[in-house]
């Protein structure tokens, strides 16, 4: 009687395989129904973040122009002469980034900056591939200490990041305009422009200020339509170009050469660095007119799901649909060209 009393207390319950395989079952299709859910969840947060930059380099803007009376330009001076190319050590192709550092809370970066000579002085281009750059971790340029330093305020948390270069990268574009060109564009942000406020007649709430572009892959074996831009040499007229690069899908364009350093650094006002325009929609394919960057579409893009931040001439952020009308999103990155904007 005691050995059974004994046996009855030492048994313990146990699951069944059956029972264990319907638990692991049940686990698993909770964690995928959760995980989209997180993912979501996590990608809101981003764009959020990614929105409250642009809303920070907008008050920079407006406080910028408060104190010198008109917006930063887009693009210093160039030498290049009729066709814009690579650059000399003549230029001083300085972003609009660069002249709002103090407005965000960057003047020790800003301090740093020798505008006298060109962004990367000694190299013409960025000196990102130059072994003595390197070597020198970036130092060997005259503005490399400013250089490397990164803007968390210029980085978009939803983008990811696969550039090789030594500086500090971004993901934000000042508008160049509605249109194709590279220099004098129609938008708040030209080449040596110095626009007022009161003179953007479309309204600002109607104008575009800055919006986003996904960084580059630094890899030519790899196509990023996001990121790319494509060159496509030949004798245009900007509507012929617009029309031949609206038309070309992402599979299409990956016959073209592509340019793989987008956003590899915020100093310099390089059109695949930190300048956008509103030729072709967002998120669409990129091009540019073979060598020359004088005939540009240069999409905004990101990588939240849809669209892009767009931050308007009233500081506003909107995102915008990438289905958006190409006429209303045309109008939308000229001052004053009087275009009809409905609701976007």
């Amino acid at each position: 009687m005691f050995g059974v009393w004994v046996m009855n207390r030492t048994r313990r319950p146990a699951f069944t395989l059956i029972e264990l395989l319907v638990t692991v079952a049940v686990i698993s299709i909770l964690i995928a129904l959760l995980l989209p859910a997180v993912q979501m969840a996590r990608e809101a947060a981003r764009r959020m973040s990614c929105s409250s930059n642009l809303k920070q380099i907008g008050l920079a803007l407006h406080n910028y122009h408060e104190a010198h009376g008109v917006l930063p330009f887009g693009c210093g001076t160039d030498y290049d002469g009729l066709v814009s190319s690579l650059g000399t050590l003549n230029d001083r192709r300085y972003s609009t980034h660069s002249q709002i550092l103090p407005q965000l809370d960057q003047a020790n970066v800003y301090n740093l900056i020798d505008f006298n000579v060109a962004p990367f002085h000694p190299y013409v281009n960025s000196g990102a591939t130059e072994p003595a750059c390197i070597a020198s971790g970036g130092l060997s340029a005259v503005n490399g200490e400013a250089a490397i330093t990164v803007i968390s305020t210029f980085l978009c948390p939803s983008d990811i990041d696969r550039l090789q270069s030594l500086w500090g990268h971004n993901n934000y574009r000042s508008c160049n305009g509605g249109g194709w060109e590279g220099r004098d564009g129609d938008g708040m942000f030209g080449q040596n422009s110095s626009v007022r406020l009161s003179a953007v007649s479309d309204g600002l709430s109607n104008t575009a200020m800055f919006s986003e572009r996904c960084k580059g892959t630094w890899d030519h074996s790899t196509y990023d339509p996001l990121s790319d831009i494509y060159d496509m040499a030949g004798i245009w007229s900007e509507e012929t170009f617009r029309e031949f690069c609206l038309s070309l899908s992402p599979e299409e364009a990956a016959a073209y050469h592509q340019n793989i350093d987008a956003g590899q650094n915020w100093l310099a006002g390089n059109y695949n660095w930190t300048r956008y325009n509103h030729l072709v929609p967002p998120n669409h394919v990129s091009c540019k007119n073979g060598f020359t960057w004088d005939g540009v579409g240069m999409a905004a893009s990101s990588r939240h799901s849809g669209g892009v931040n767009v931050l308007l001439g009233d500081g506003g952020v909107r995102f915008v649909n990438e289905q958006i009308d190409q006429a209303i999103w045309q109008g939308l990155g000229t001052i004053s060209g009087e275009e009809t904007i409905t609701d976007f």
